[in-house]
């Protein structure tokens, strides 16, 4: 018997060993473009979130915690960038820039740990799903190396949105395991914990990327609407786990999106989106280019949001093996793939020019929601997930032998059109070496509606007939204090800054960011949560144990 056993844990050492190896093999393929000595350039968004890097180095440098403020963004006129948009993730290569690294290279560590994290996460959840290794690292190797994923980290350097997708297969197994439970079971805490880590890891990271989550797991929900009426328990508590312990981001965030007038409150207008949508022969592209931009009616130059053979190839398998289990009623065809599949297609045409998005152009609640998203094509992500899933789940029902050879090929097809996304990569782009970021890195989004930008390029002090304006932004819970350390007044002047009353010497005003009270209690909130969460896991665990 004990020899039985010996044998059978060295199959499991063996066998994880092996596991590693691939795992291993993934975050090298997919983080090749980092392993060098700069960053490309061309990037989309890398100026800005080097920018958002540095400046939460330089308020952590100062004391700021949680970091709400950038008081040196914008030429020093301050900004409110963090309040908006969730950073902290980036806290790690803040502090690594703190300590001494230059920034390219913070930069090409924290993509390298995401595309860690992402991998063992992925695996996590792809591995329960399927309830096998060999599939659960099949389809790990797929989401990693997915066209758009690529696109997000290296043609697009989406720092929120490519941290966002660590936590999209989490949040997708976290789902099904809420729906796949007994109502028996007791360890409910621990049931929704994926989903609850999972939503946490988005919110923190992208809140685009959350809302489009958010409507394809409505969906998801209201077809599946008897299972969701069985486990509207475990969906309310996961709900409120995931409230509690965001709650130092929500509510800030809604505190001040409802008490400030800034452009992101008001930048969308009764345009339509639909211009920036795909057309399907993106949508079946099969080569992903590393190089590329966004075009308003054009698939031209759009080559970077093709999404990939291997994403193309779960599709048509999925459709494959869905009438060959409708014509033969012999296969086990899964409703929960069958939702997800048609999740992944409604994904598919919410990000192209074939959906009614001039239905949402307007400047009702419902219209600024949906088309927030910007991008049409951010619905790719979801789509990728979905069909993944799909694929895997389909070709694992459809293919009894020879298992090893289909993982093969579907891997070295992804390894080949990865090889032609970054040698493409390095033709459309120049490596460069920030040490430091760009003085123009902010956006406009979070400024004060109707400010000048180019006026703030110039930082003094303006002295006016009834006042002087101080070269800082008129942001609520900014406090202007004299040499004494006496809080003073101030109302709005003119380009949005900050307009006080004469004073003798302006010259020793002292400009704070305070937390309000409110601000305050959210952080106590969520420690509290995840205090409780903790506190049931572990007491969960126990009792099962006995």
């Amino acid at each position: 018997m004990g020899e039985i056993i010996d044998i059978s844990m060295q199959k499991i050492t063996k066998q994880k060993f092996i596991y590693s190896i691939f795992l291993l093999g993934i975050i090298f393929v997919a983080s090749l473009p980092a392993f060098r000595s700069g960053i490309y350039e061309a990037g989309h968004d890398l100026q800005f979130h080097l920018g958002r890097i540095q400046a939460i180095a330089d308020e952590l440098s100062k004391g700021q915690f949680p970091v709400r403020y950038e008081s040196g963004a914008w030429y020093g006129h301050g900004y409110v960038c963090t309040t908006f948009y969730g950073n902290i993730f980036l806290y790690i290569p803040a502090i690594l820039f703190n300590i001494g690294v230059k920034l390219w290279r913070c930069y090409n560590i924290y993509l390298i740990l995401v595309n860690a994290v992402t991998v063992f996460v992925s695996f996590y959840s792809f591995k329960r799903l399927f309830r096998s290794g060999e599939w659960g690292l099949f389809a790990t190797g797929l989401y990693m190396l997915a066209g758009y994923r690529l696109t997000n980290l290296y043609v697009r350097a989406a720092v929120g949105e490519y941290t966002a997708m660590i936590f999209i297969p989490l949040v997708t197994y976290g789902l099904y395991r809420i729906y796949d439970i007994d109502n028996t079971e007791k360890n409910r805490v621990g049931t929704i914990l994926p989903l609850v880590i999972g939503a946490t890891g988005m919110i923190q990271s992208h809140i685009l990327t959350t809302e489009i989550v958010v409507v394809l797991a409505l969906i998801y929900c209201l077809v599946l609407w008897k299972d969701t009426l069985k486990h509207l328990r475990e969906l309310g508590l996961a709900l409120l786990f995931i409230f509690g312990i965001n709650a130092f981001f929500i509510i800030p965030f809604i505190d001040s999106y409802t008490s400030m007038d800034l452009y992101i409150n008001n930048i969308l207008t009764k345009d339509s989106i639909r211009s920036e949508g795909l057309y399907i022969s993106q949508l079946f592209g099969m080569l992903t280019y590393g190089g590329g931009s966004s075009f308003q009616w054009t698939a031209a130059d759009e080559g970077h949001l093709n999404i990939g053979i291997s994403v193309v190839l779960c599709f048509i398998v999925t459709l494959i093996f869905i009438i060959i289990a409708i014509a033969k009623k012999k296969q086990a065809l899964s409703r929960n793939i069958v939702v997800l599949f048609i999740c992944g297609i409604i994904a598919g045409w919410v990000s192209t020019v074939y959906f009614p998005w001039d239905v949402f152009a307007g400047e009702s609640v419902l219209d600024k929601l949906v088309s927030s998203v910007q991008y049409p094509w951010r619905y790719l992500m979801v789509m990728t997930t979905c069909f993944i899933i799909s694929g895997t789940y389909s070709l694992k029902q459809l293919i009894s032998k020879k298992v090893i050879f289909v993982i093969a090929g579907f891997a070295a097809l992804a390894v080949v059109c990865t090889g032609y996304f970054d040698y493409t990569l390095s033709i459309y782009n120049t490596t460069v070496t920030n040490e430091t970021a760009v003085e123009s890195w902010a956006d406009k989004l979070y400024l004060p509606v109707d400010t000048d930008r180019e006026s703030l390029k110039t930082s003094e002090f303006v002295e006016t007939a009834d006042g002087i304006i101080i070269p800082v932004l008129s942001y609520k819970n900014v406090y202007v204090l004299d040499e004494n350390g006496t809080e003073i007044d101030w109302s709005a002047g003119d380009n949005n800054l900050i307009k006080i009353p004469k004073l003798e010497h302006p010259e020793n005003l002292t400009i704070r960011f305070r937390e309000p009270l409110l601000w305050r209690i959210s952080e106590i909130i969520t420690l509290l949560t995840i205090c409780v969460c903790v506190v049931s896991v572990v007491k969960d665990a126990r009792f099962n144990s006995n």
